[in-house]
């Protein structure tokens, strides 16, 4: 008998409900640092669609304009850029809300942020510098397949300039598809 009480706990608790509105993503998109103090400082980003539209949730089968205006802080420029992408989704197990990371086999791993979109930034001088760029997200539509539309999503992006880590962010939000 309490083997069973403990399973029906647990059971019910498998299915319990969190709150899926983690830093506000159900309204917008959330950025943050992951250390303050890094040299690179993301002043504003905005996310648009094709038509200039800014719907919300970011629609990840469509073409995307980024506008990013980000300070590099530091006492020197950096030659060349990459990123690392890790992507967790936001879910409750047993009843305990958290990020769960996905696993993407290093496709996200070592991408070129130099020139990622259309835009190249590098080397990326010490000041402001703002990039104003159309982002193709097909190239990771194996990724994309396995996402669900109904939870939250974080990527931390680790952004590195010869093998060493200068930065990193995370990027909250909801997605939609189609």
């Amino acid at each position: 008998m309490k083997v069973l009480l403990v399973f029906l706990m647990l059971a019910a608790g498998a299915f319990a409900s969190c709150d899926k509105d983690p830093e506000g993503t159900n309204e917008k998109l959330y950025v943050a640092s992951c250390k303050p103090g890094d040299p690179l400082v993301v002043n504003s980003i905005s996310i648009t669609n094709d038509d200039g539209s800014t719907d919300y949730p970011v629609n990840v089968d469509a073409t995307l304009n980024l506008l990013l205006n980000v300070t590099n802080t530091a006492k020197q420029a950096y030659p060349d850029l990459t990123i690392d992408a890790g992507i967790d989704r936001y879910t409750d197990i047993f009843g305990i809300c958290s990020w769960i990371g996905i696993p993407t086999f290093g496709l996200t791993s070592g991408l070129n942020a130099c020139d990622f979109g259309d835009t190249n930034i590098c080397p990326l001088k010490v000041g402001i510098t703002v990039v104003k760029d159309v982002i193709d997200l097909s190239q990771f539509k194996a990724i994309i397949n396995i996402l669900s539309a109904s939870e939250p999503y974080r990527l931390t992006l680790t952004f590195k300039s010869g093998g060493q880590e200068i930065s990193c962010y995370t990027v909250e939000a909801r997605i939609v598809k189609g």
